[in-house]
């Protein structure tokens, strides 16, 4: 992340999403007693019983549904069920707060993004997030991408721009955080010329966007596929490196074509409680690789517009990512 975008980000955020707790559901499937994957990781580590893995939002969003695909990729490698633990609230952080309170034996995992760690960064939050968790695997990485309903008066971003340079202070863009990385594409694409109004449900925003009641708003690409198939809304432009192939996105401008410096987009990966035996992270890490290059996953992230980026990182890789994000928003405050 660079270090004046996220100032500014840090600067001008002024909440964390606080949502309910949820409960724990059901294993994603039963699961089938085999040793063999777990043998063939040569760590010498078994799970006895089922393990449990935190997601810290609620049912049915992105981070959730990411989960719960995993989970049952996850479970025919390592021969137990795996539960999903949903424990939303404080944008992440109370999800976070309760996996590492859990025993760190190996049977506890967390699901995470940088947006609990965001809040730790900007103060809105006094719990260690990155002292507590130790980084296990990158699962996906997601883009974002901006939209407008079909009445708007701009369809690509050349338009949009002359638009809000003749319409100053007046252009508003939907975001789902204050502090997430939809609100870091507003500021990295436009700086303070576009104000970012916040939606507690996407249903509403998405709404206003059809509606023309908003200008633009920054979502994940298949999370309003059907409504650009529809023609109910417009893609402007993709913060990413190289064009979307996405069914409906082909022809949308990206981010670095334009030479802008924004590509921000959620990932989602695998972290354990500070503590968690070394043999148990080895073999966790050796068996999500396998789960996340079955077919079963791999076409449900296609499905879901989830191959646009590569996904996975190992824990060597993830780990030095996560540390360079910690760093650098560090900086940023000091």
């Amino acid at each position: 992340m660079k270090k004046r975008l996220l100032g500014l980000l840090l600067v001008m955020a002024m909440a964390v999403t606080a949502v309910g707790c949820g409960q724990k559901s059901e294993p994603a499937a039963d699961g089938q007693t085999s040793g063999d994957s777990q043998a063939a990781d040569g760590t010498g580590w078994t799970w006895d019983r089922k393990i449990e893995i935190v997601c810290p939002w609620g049912a049915g969003g992105g981070a959730d549904t990411t989960l719960r695909q995993f989970a049952t990729a996850l479970e025919k490698e390592i021969g137990v069920s795996v539960v999903v633990n949903n424990k939303a609230g404080a944008g992440g952080v109370t999800g976070v707060e309760y996996a590492t309170s859990q025993p760190a034996d190996g049977y506890t995992w967390l699901l995470c993004t940088p947006s609990p760690l965001l809040a730790q960064i900007s103060g809105a939050t006094e719990f260690d997030v990155y002292g507590k968790l130790t980084p296990v695997c990158q699962l996906v990485h997601d883009c974002n991408v901006f939209v407008t309903g079909a009445n708007a008066p701009f369809k690509n971003y050349e338009e949009l721009k002359a638009y809000v340079e003749a319409n100053p202070g007046k252009v508003k863009c939907g975001v789902m955080s204050i502090t997430g990385l939809d609100y870091a594409c507003v500021v990295g694409t436009f700086g303070d010329k576009v104000e970012a109004v916040a939606y507690s449900e996407g249903a509403q925003l998405n709404s206003d966007i059809i509606g023309g009641h908003i200008d633009l708003a920054v979502t994940g690409p298949a999370e309003v596929a059907a409504m650009i198939a529809s023609g109910d809304m417009k893609a402007i432009l993709s913060c990413t490196e190289e064009r979307l192939t996405l069914a409906g996105y082909e022809n949308v401008e990206c981010t670095g074509e334009l030479g802008i410096d924004c590509f921000y987009g959620p990932y989602r990966g695998i972290f354990a409680a500070n503590g968690t035996p070394e043999e148990a992270i080895k073999a966790f890490e050796a068996a999500a690789e396998r789960a996340v290059a079955s077919d079963d996953f791999q076409n449900w992230a296609k499905a879901e517009g989830l191959d646009q980026r590569p996904g996975w990182k190992n824990m060597t890789d993830f780990k030095a990512a996560w540390d360079t994000d910690n760093q650098e928003l560090g900086n940023v405050i000091k």
